[in-house]
């Protein structure tokens, strides 16, 4: 694997295993140039949503870049308060993009009209303006509920993914499905990043706790989103293709698992 490296998703569309996540990075030159920042790195996957604010800019680094659209990844996401016209809020995102059509397109959160929702993206999907659909922050229950009447299986299901979440039933549950499962938060917000255990691990590589996160949701077949708006991070971040964690080490990183969540919790999401 390396920094080209993608996962084929359920409809044949190639999706880079590495990309940039975008929550909370300010709207303006500091998301815009974190996003040139990490297309002149190598990143050709970029991931944001109508509620982190900062599609416009985005999309101005997208243009910037002088890239071609077909070599990049692009996702956005339907927020919650928009489901009462999702076709309308995909325009939007659209035109904040300043994009004809993005590469993969997601219901933000298991809301109730989630069902309602999904034949509207299935119709954005047939139509050719997203490449791909899926969800983020489903849990089992929430994909089982959508499976019973979706005529489209989602692609993707994003969430929390890391050594300290580490949501085994979810991820087994996606592959057996289909679904590939994206993860956000993977250096779980800095919250461990000190813990004595990472480090120990971290140090036996060679590697900074943030790549061992970050090679570690590789390594068990996920595509990855770690976020940065500094550039010598996101560089970094995407400099984990030159070593491979042992089984043993693996074994040993499954363990964290205290279910830690540093965002929110969809569990009891109706």
């Amino acid at each position: 694997m390396n920094m080209n490296s993608t996962m084929k998703l359920n409809n044949g569309v190639e999706m880079p295993i590495i990309g940039l996540g975008t929550w909370k990075m300010p709207d303006g030159k500091t998301a815009e140039q974190a996003v040139l920042w990490a297309l002149e790195a190598g990143y050709r996957h970029i991931d944001t949503a109508a509620i982190y604010g900062n599609e416009a800019s985005v999309g101005r680094a997208i243009k910037k870049s002088g890239i071609p659209r077909n070599e990049l990844f692009i996702t956005t996401k339907l927020w919650n308060e928009n489901h009462d016209d999702p076709e309308r809020a995909f325009n939007d995102s659209l035109g904040r993009l300043g994009l004809d059509y993005v590469d993969l397109y997601l219901i933000h959160f298991p809301v109730p009209e989630r069902n309602e929702s999904w034949r509207v993206l299935e119709k954005l999907h047939i139509q050719k303006r997203c490449r791909a659909i899926g969800v983020s922050n489903f849990t089992i229950r929430h994909l089982e509920q959508l499976l019973k009447t979706a005529k489209v299986a989602p692609a993707a299901n994003q969430v929390e993914f890391h050594p300290y979440l580490y949501q085994k039933e979810l991820l087994d549950y996606c592959k057996e499905k289909g679904i590939a499962v994206e993860a956000y938060s993977p250096l779980t917000h800095k919250v461990k990043l000190n813990d004595k255990k990472l480090a120990g691990v971290a140090a036996s590589y060679g590697k900074s706790p943030a790549q061992i996160l970050i090679r570690w949701c590789v390594q068990r077949g996920m595509a990855v989103l770690p976020k940065s708006v500094h550039k010598e991070r996101i560089s970094e971040n995407a400099d984990v293709f030159d070593f491979e964690i042992s089984e043993k080490d693996m074994g040993l990183l499954d363990g964290f698992n205290e279910g830690l969540r540093t965002c929110w919790d969809p569990t009891d999401a109706p």
